[in-house]
């Protein structure tokens, strides 16, 4: 096991593809970032999804699928009948492309697209060789950001 951190700008507490996100992010920011995952082997159930969802992708303008935003948001919308938060449904729609394009500039490829609902295109875009690759990925760029990944370390408590 690594040495505990005596001081961090940002601690992450969890190595998902959400947690590496934002320790890669705020790294990028220049915040002193450590990573804690209480299991000894990193990325949790992250490591078993196969692809995720995006609109305007720019694998989708490659292959000439014309599907919007606005399209993508009422269609989601009308499947949960209105009933899902509009105002995140809106964000995860508008910012899907470039969460596509930042994974893809973290070395994490993708072998194309397929459908996951009826009567829309193509949006979920799969990932070459699962989560687990995607896990691995995140963690060689936050690694080499200077973030500390501590496995098999869980967090009891937080002083700050």
């Amino acid at each position: 096991m690594s040495a505990l951190p005596a001081r961090v700008d940002v601690a992450v507490v969890g190595s998902g593809a959400a947690g590496l996100a934002a320790a890669l992010t705020v790294a990028d920011g220049g915040a002193s970032v450590a990573v804690f995952e209480k299991q000894r082997a990193l990325g949790g159930t992250s490591n078993f999804f196969r692809g995720t969802f995006a609109v305007e992708s720019e694998m989708q303008r490659e292959r000439f699928i014309d599907y919007r935003r606005d399209d993508a948001f009422k269609s989601i919308m009308e499947y949960s009948h209105w009933k899902a938060n509009a105002r995140l449904v809106r964000a995860i729609v508008d910012e899907s492309a470039a969460t596509i394009a930042w994974l893809k500039q973290q070395g994490v490829k993708f072998t194309g697209q397929m459908t996951m609902m009826p009567r829309v295109p193509s949006t979920y875009h799969v990932v070459e060789g699962t989560g687990e690759a995607v896990v691995k990925a995140l963690v060689e760029q936050a690694k080499g950001k200077g973030v500390q990944i501590l496995p098999g370390t869980p967090v009891v408590t937080l002083v700050k």
